[in-house]
């Protein structure tokens, strides 16, 4: 018989342990509701291009902010929660500048049509993204702060917080990718919780300038008291006109 003693976990250890203890209990807690969640199926599509505005010229002459800006556009379509229907109809306008090659920093504004039966709504963003190679994996994070121009009692101001990972395999074109997507509400009630997305896809670069897409994501609504559960299969298409 062994006579030997665990080591006691260290604090920081023993403090994370704790941490994210309370935030299961806090996020089981929230979750709970008196209804049983929907579960809707969704279908969402995309076309998206981006260029570089500038040329080094005679009137231009910043070589290095002309290679790190872009320009872009992005045309999508999400049907309702039967597949049967069109929910929303967007336009994104958006500016993307590299900061570092591990960092950018970008503004979007959305258009959203939604149909005669709903009101149309536009939102503005801004943008973080980080990524960073590790061998064959690369992490990615993006954060995004978006404000929705509705009434001061819906949910206008969000905190999205997305993780990534990405593994190349060799000799392979089809890398795979999961995300977590945490979306926080600030509104007139605090800070609140309020969905997780997860996603499993990949993309495949047919040549340079083109890209496809394809993933299936799980939206999962939080903190409220009727909550949906969705599937959404998407799949895009994007043009790098540079």
């Amino acid at each position: 018989m062994s006579t030997a003693r665990r080591r006691p976990l260290r604090p920081p250890v023993l403090l994370a342990v704790l941490a994210l203890s309370a935030l299961a209990g806090v996020a089981e807690a929230q979750e709970r509701s008196p209804l049983r969640p929907r579960l809707n199926h969704e279908a969402w599509g995309s076309v998206a291009v981006q260029f570089k505005p500038f040329r080094n010229s005679t009137r231009v002459k910043e070589p290095a902010f002309n290679k790190r800006f872009r320009l872009g556009a992005e045309m999508g379509y999400r049907s309702d929660e039967n597949l049967s229907g069109g929910k929303q109809l967007y336009l994104d306008l958006g500016a993307r500048y590299k900061v570092h090659d591990l960092l950018r920093v970008g503004l979007e504004h959305r258009f959203s049509f939604r149909g005669a039966d709903r009101r149309n709504t536009q939102r503005s963003s801004l943008q973080l993204q980080a990524s960073k190679p590790f061998g064959r994996f690369t992490a990615e994070y993006r954060f995004r702060f978006q404000h929705e121009y509705a009434d001061p009692d819906d949910v206008r101001d969000q905190l999205r917080n997305r993780f990534g990972l990405q593994y190349d395999i060799r000799k392979w074109k089809l890398d795979p990718e999961v995300t977590v997507e945490l979306f926080t509400w600030a509104g007139y009630l605090g800070w609140r919780w309020i969905g997780t997305r997860y996603s499993v896809g990949t993309s495949w670069k047919p040549g340079k300038k083109h890209e496809l897409g394809i993933a299936v994501m799980h939206d999962r609504e939080r903190y409220v008291y009727d909550p949906t559960y969705r599937f959404i299969y998407a799949l895009s298409y994007s043009l790098d006109l540079n």
